[in-house]
């Protein structure tokens, strides 16, 4: 299994390039990556990102999304990533969750059966904090070629949910803009 850092969002809501917004001396990518590489879960980690912003990456490999995919979202980088590493399943969390911690990755990797496995809490799914298996590439390949973009397209009575609170923490906090950051540092604060 890999780890799989998705960094290929625009940022527009956030105002910069999350991917390389410092929090507490380190890039929002450095933090969920050096947490993939702290739980020693991961064969391999990788950077899911578009050819913008490709270069801007240490010590990272970089897979960019495949040209005919390109501003397809994350289902793109998810199958991108899996044509440069066939057969192997792929662990995704998102760049906009800084705050990751290696206890939530290997619950999550604890509890995976060879299904699409994802968080999610009493309201939300978290699709971008899971692990996608190897072999839902073609069924990947289909949605994009028939522009069905969204991930929720990928679930089903087969997919298994993770309750968020099995793991203690806001760990799972999606930081789209700066005032998500700020209200997650001030609750920090508080508790």
């Amino acid at each position: 299994m890999i780890g799989v850092v998705l960094a290929g969002g625009e940022s527009r809501r956030f105002g910069s390039q999350k991917a390389f917004h410092l929090l507490e001396g380190q890039s929002f990518y450095e933090r969920v990556a050096r947490t993939m590489e702290m739980s020693g879960q991961f064969s391999d980690i990788v950077i899911s990102a578009n050819d913008a912003i490709a270069d801007n990456f240490d010590a990272y490999s970089v897979i960019i999304d495949e040209q005919q995919y390109k501003n397809h979202g994350p289902l793109a980088g998810i199958y991108s990533v899996m044509n440069a590493f066939p057969d192997v399943d792929c662990c995704v969390i998102s760049v906009d969750t800084p705050f990751i911690t290696t206890e939530a990755i290997d619950y999550l990797v604890n509890q995976y059966a060879g299904r699409l496995t994802l968080y999610r809490d009493d309201h939300h799914i978290h699709p971008t904090i899971g692990i996608y298996p190897a072999w839902l590439k073609p069924v990947i390949k289909h949605l994009l070629d028939n522009q069905q973009l969204a991930l929720r397209h990928l679930f089903n009575n087969n997919t298994c949910y993770i309750n968020v609170a099995s793991v203690p923490g806001n760990w799972h906090a999606n930081i789209n803009t700066q005032s998500d950051l700020i209200m997650i540092k001030e609750g920090e604060r508080h508790d």
